[in-house]
């Protein structure tokens, strides 16, 4: 007797134990899997599920939020109620979240997401309506794009030249927060003189506002290039660094195509090389990404 109540202790112990460190992975298709997380991929989660005691291979593309803990479940629902819900833009420029329950040319009654209760707008103060699935999600999303410079200074083959186009390697890590890692390269002779620029920026980014198709952001960059330039007798390698704020916007004909304007400071010293740039209106910096 005693043997089996042991022995049904710790079956009890196992259960709970094992269901207690186990995760519940929240898809983006509104499904879900209890398991345990075995190992993290560059691209996937391999999970050992409960219920059918098989690995299973997650893309993280697919994976919306992983519970740890039950506050991550109540952000999940939260999360489902936002995906069905409006965003109301007033006059006075405030921005209220809800589900509209009614609406007519007088006014909208709408139920906040924020816990203000049921409010009824008068139609004259609305600026303007829109559905938050309308929203771009960028989360864990990758990209790669061709960023055009353009410097404040102007002249023929001099430091101006030094602003050079880039490749850009994009990574969203959530769906407000990204990386850029941004490369260039030029190489050319004349009258025997020879030019080399090479560059490798980092750049990170955070989204503060989001309309539709449309993401606003800001951010910071540091930087390392090296120049050879025989004709002004420049020679060294040094660093860079500034911040910047820009948009991205998508259209509905080409959703993994991002198109961005930013304008930013920088600062650059190599060598004997010095420079301090302020972007205006005139000279942006623009880019494409396409992501996958």
């Amino acid at each position: 007797m005693t043997k089996r109540i042991l022995l049904f202790v710790f079956a009890l112990v196992f259960m709970l134990t094992g269901r207690l460190f186990a995760e519940t992975i929240y898809l983006k298709t509104g499904t879900s899997m209890v398991g345990k997380i075995l190992k993290y991929e560059k691209d996937y989660v391999i999970v050992e599920s409960v219920k059918d005691h098989g690995v299973h291979r997650i893309s993280k593309k697919d994976v919306f939020l992983i519970n740890f803990d039950s506050s991550s479940e109540v952000e999940y629902k939260d999360h489902k109620k936002e995906i069905g819900s409006n965003t109301v833009y007033l006059k006075n420029g405030e921005i209220i979240y809800g589900k509209i329950t009614q609406y007519n040319s007088d006014f909208l009654t709408l139920e906040s997401l924020k816990g203000q209760g049921v409010l009824q707008i008068p139609s004259e103060d609305i600026n303007m309506i829109t559905t938050r699935d309308t929203l771009v999600d960028m989360s864990m999303r990758t990209g790669i794009g061709y960023v055009s410079h353009k410097s404040t200074l102007s002249g023929q083959g001099g430091p101006a030249a030094y602003q050079s186009d880039m490749l850009s390697y994009r990574e969203y890590l959530d769906k407000d927060l990204f990386m850029d890692l941004l490369f260039a390269f030029g190489n050319a002779r004349y009258d025997d003189n020879t030019l080399n620029v090479m560059s490798l920026d980092v750049r990170g980014g955070l989204i503060f506002q989001k309309y539709r198709n449309l993401q606003l952001y800001y951010g910071g960059a540091f930087g390392w290039m090296t120049i050879t330039d025989d004709a002004n007798s420049i020679n060294g390698s040094g660093f860079s660094y500034g911040a910047f704020t820009g948009g991205e916007i998508f259209f509905t004909s080409m959703p993994n195509l991002g198109f961005s304007a930013e304008i930013g400071i920088s600062k650059r010293q190599i060598g004997d090389y010095e420079a301090f740039d302020v972007s205006t209106s005139t000279f942006p910096t623009l880019s494409a990404h396409y992501y996958f």
